[in-house]
């Protein structure tokens, strides 16, 4: 890597770096030196009104004295390792627990919207369509925005205070001890938001093997189209001690990673690691305004993918569980839907890990996007008859579900694992086969994510059953 190259960050979090090669904005002055503008060192350059491209910088980037100071601390191999998994556990803390206010907010509007339903439209297909499709399908997956609103937030935060690339420092020893270099942690850290964005930073990472084998790591990296899964069911079977199991499944989830980058690392890239710097970017000062944009810019990417792709998918499941209709020359016959006859075919494969023909069809569509998950337990699992005729309506998937006779905490727990573990979407895939330029990776990131989900989410059911049931 040139010189030049090495006073840069290694990685924004700004997804826009990896969009239709649009550069992102110059935001605090942070990309001036690599234009020549900002080649002055702290001490002097600026002009002695404050104005020109150094006013930013000057007012929100903390000098390198600050920036030792700071680093003495959060770099420190005992004291930063404490802090970093103290900022974690605050970020799912504050993404799980404040976004439950909003969540609540959200399903009450359901509600209001499945009663007006009910009290002015005829039953019909159409009627049902809204119902059950629109309202409890789509309205599942939109009631868990707050959260990713509130992850992307707090991830925004971190790149702005440039403390990513400080997290990597930390990791780099851990890193070492499974055959990557630390820079390796950056993109497994934007993954949380989105296994995409993560893929396509590893560009940055020098060695095409370190590279390859990130790629491999990263879909085992919960990102935030997962959290309404393990949100749901968490909150159903383990409401006393949801943020110990949320915390639990992430860190499950990169300890996995961690032992299958092991495997990797000894069957493909047996050889040794080559050190190289982790540039350190000095400290700044984040912007609230700058992380709320990027929060919104998350949150609005979100709701179109609702709009879009998850509505689709909510239309095509809901007219494969309304049809075929109930014959007219034999009306009592018990219907089968074509969604119900394709469950039927899968839950084989998936019976021994607790999971019926809806569980199962809904982990197949979310193969397309996790998201399609709760959409489509939104539509399988109605609400009962009884319900729609009373006061009132409960569109809560979270009561539904709890409802069912067939869900225990060991399924429960079973499904939030396979969730988890299988690969994050089809999307995530052609990014790893874009990146490295062959599907040799690709599905080998596709089988291996499948078969380690499924053994482990069957072990997890065999011993909850043991002790939990």
């Amino acid at each position: 890597m040139s010189q030049k190259n090495n006073n840069k960050p290694i990685v924004s979090f700004d997804k826009s770096n990896f969009k239709k090669g649009v550069p992102r904005k110059y935001h605090h002055g942070r990309d001036l030196r690599s234009k020549g503008q900002g080649h002055h060192h702290h001490g002097g350059g600026p002009k002695e009104d404050g104005s020109g491209p150094h006013r930013h910088q000057r007012l929100h980037e903390y000098s390198q004295d600050q920036t030792r100071l700071i680093d003495s601390y959060l770099t420190h191999p005992i004291w930063g390792l404490i802090s970093f998994i103290l900022i974690i556990w605050l970020i799912f803390f504050f993404t799980f627990r404040l976004g439950a206010y909003p969540q609540a907010g959200i399903e009450w509007l359901m509600d209001q919207g499945a009663i007006y339903l009910r009290d002015n439209m005829n039953p019909g297909w159409f009627s049902d369509f809204l119902s059950q499709g629109v309202i409890m399908g789509v309205g599942s997956v939109l009631a868990f925005l707050p959260n990713i609103l509130i992850l992307f937030f707090f991830l925004s935060l971190l790149q702005e205070t440039e403390y990513i690339s400080r997290a990597a420092t930390i990791m780099d020893r851990y890193m070492h001890k499974i055959g990557l270099h630390g820079s390796s942690f950056i993109p497994l850290v934007l993954g949380f938001g989105c296994n995409l964005p993560g893929i396509m930073a590893t560009r940055t990472i020098q060695r095409k093997s370190d590279r390859i084998l990130t790629m491999l790591m990263i879909p085992y990296i919960p990102c935030s189209a997962r959290i309404p899964t393990f949100l749901l069911f968490s909150g159903i079977f383990f409401p006393d001690n949801q943020l110990l199991t949320l915390s639990l499944l992430y860190f499950g989830g990169i300890l996995i990673g961690v032992l299958m980058a092991l495997v990797f690392k000894r069957i493909f890239f047996n050889f040794g690691i080559k050190d190289y710097a982790i540039p350190l970017p000095c400290y700044k000062r984040p912007s609230l305004f700058y992380s709320v944009s990027n929060m919104w810019d998350a949150g609005w990417q979100y709701l179109k993918k609702i709009g879009t792709v998850v509505l689709l998918a909510v239309i095509i499941v809901w007219a494969l569980d309304y049809f075929p209709l109930k014959d007219r020359d034999n009306p009592n016959t018990e219907r089968v839907s074509y969604l119900e006859s394709f469950g039927k075919i899968v839950e084989p494969a998936l019976a021994p890990l607790g999971f019926d023909w809806k569980m199962s069809v809904s982990l197949v569509t979310g193969i397309t996007a996790k998201e399609f998950i709760i959409s489509t337990l939104g539509v399988v699992y109605k609400a009962d008859e009884g319900d729609i005729s009373g006061e009132e309506i409960n569109t809560s998937l979270m009561s539904r579900i709890r409802e069912e006779e067939m869900f225990n905490k060991a399924n429960g727990l079973s499904f939030m694992i396979f969730a988890l573990l299988y690969m994050p979407c089809v999307a995530t895939a052609y990014t790893i086969r874009k990146e490295t330029g062959t599907w040799k990776w690709a599905l080998l990131s596709i089988f291996s994510t499948i078969a380690v989900a499924w053994i482990a989410a069957f072990f997890a059911y065999k011993i909850a059953l043991i002790f939990l049931i």
